[in-house]
């Protein structure tokens, strides 16, 4: 099926997509669809040369009819009755939960079946709402909770924002994007929420529209906050105009503030001005470990204190062998002055010497070589 139609229900409502049957539709046509069981009125705004139907899944609604003129009369005074009974709602609402807020409420063309939306700080189930509101606006409702920016969104054109222009969300956001406080800091703008809050007390939707712009700009810059080293000390990033383009910093010295242009620090940035804490990380362990070889390399170099070897005597200086016995040098005294010489062992003897030993051969001659001499 190649003949797919987009059609919206409400300003930046969600796209249903329907099936024209033989209807030459364009863009901006009304037409009527049958939904839940009642009549709608909605507006083209996709043509079927403009739908890729391959990604649609099926079923789809089929479209009625081309919208006539009482059927458009009648969808202008359901809208302006639903305005009148939101207000009426609200009362109801309030006598038994003062936290809740009617959002919308919507009516098909005939003003039999209609929709209630609200908001509330929890989750919970609010049937006796529809009950009482059924009977109130003499309607059959069907009831949803909805968040705080679909309230605002319900509120219609007309109503604006903090811009003084209509609210995005009711004028042409099909879909809220997220938003978060770091989007409104990288914007340079204080994270004060009376400043960038909606009217639903939530982040504005355009802090999100941005911040892709604001991102490239700052490129490669170093963050708020950051501390670098600079060729006149170290430093602080106070803040980054991204839109004039200039960083201003704070010296620890002197505390002077200064204004540096983005190209500029970007051209500097890692060679004359670097982080700090690449200092810590990288160049002072490359400091220590370059210590520790230049400690380790001397160490290995420098001479050990030994007593110095004797020198070697010259050997037209050195005696003969036969001169040296001739002056009364022993044989053992001619070893080389290089090795030491050992000391002489000295050979005890028995104790009396030979006196010792003549007593004895007196003795021994009475024994027998004595008695031989007498003879």
């Amino acid at each position: 099926m190649s003949d797919v139609v987009g059609i919206r229900y409400y300003t930046a409502g969600p796209i249903d997509y329907c099936s024209p049957r033989d209807l030459e539709l364009g863009v901006g046509d009304y037409v009527v669809v049958s939904r839940e069981g009642s009549e709608q009125l909605g507006w083209v705004v996709l043509a079927a040369d403009q739908v890729v139907s391959a990604t649609l899944e099926r079923p789809l609604r089929v479209i009625d009819r081309i919208a006539s003129e009482e059927d458009v009369a009648a969808w202008q005074r359901q809208k302006a009755r639903a305005e009148e009974d939101v207000g009426r709602a609200q009362e109801l609402a309030s006598r038994t939960d003062p936290r809740m807020r009617v959002a919308s409420i919507t009516y098909d063309l005939s003003g039999d079946q209609g929709e209630l939306t609200y908001t509330a700080p929890e989750k919970h189930s609010a049937d006796w709402l529809r009950r009482e509101a059924q009977d109130l606006l003499n309607a059959r409702l069907s009831i949803r909770q909805v968040g705080d920016r679909d309230r605002a969104k319900a509120m219609g054109e007309g109503v604006m924002g903090l811009c003084g222009r209509d609210l995005c969300c009711s004028n042409w956001m099909t879909e809220f994007p997220s938003v978060s406080i770091r989007m409104a800091k990288e914007q340079g703008l204080a994270p004060n929420p009376s400043k960038i809050s909606g009217l639903c007390g939530r982040l504005l939707c355009c802090l999100s529209f941005e911040v892709d712009a604001y991102r490239e700009l700052r490129g490669d810059l170093p963050k708020v906050g950051k501390r670098v080293t600079t060729p006149v000390g170290r430093a602080k990033i106070l803040s980054i105009d991204a839109l004039r383009q200039l960083v201003r910093l704070r010296l620890d010295d002197s505390g002077e503030i200064v204004e540096i242009e983005a190209d500029a620090l970007r051209a500097q940035y890692g060679s004359l001005v670097r982080p700090e804490e690449l200092e810590s990380t990288v160049e002072d362990p490359a400091r220590a470990e370059a210590r520790d070889l230049q400690a380790a390399t001397i160490a290995i170099l420098e001479p050990v204190d030994r007593p110095p070897a004797p020198a070697p005597v010259p050997a037209s200086t050195a005696k003969p062998a036969d001169a040296r016995q001739a002056e009364g040098v022993s044989s053992d005294d001619t070893s080389s002055d290089d090795e030491p010489k050992k000391p002489r062992r000295r050979r005890r003897g028995r104790r009396g010497g030979r006196r010792r030993r003549g007593r004895g051969g007196g003795g021994s001659g009475n024994n027998g070589s004595g008695g031989a001499g007498q003879q």
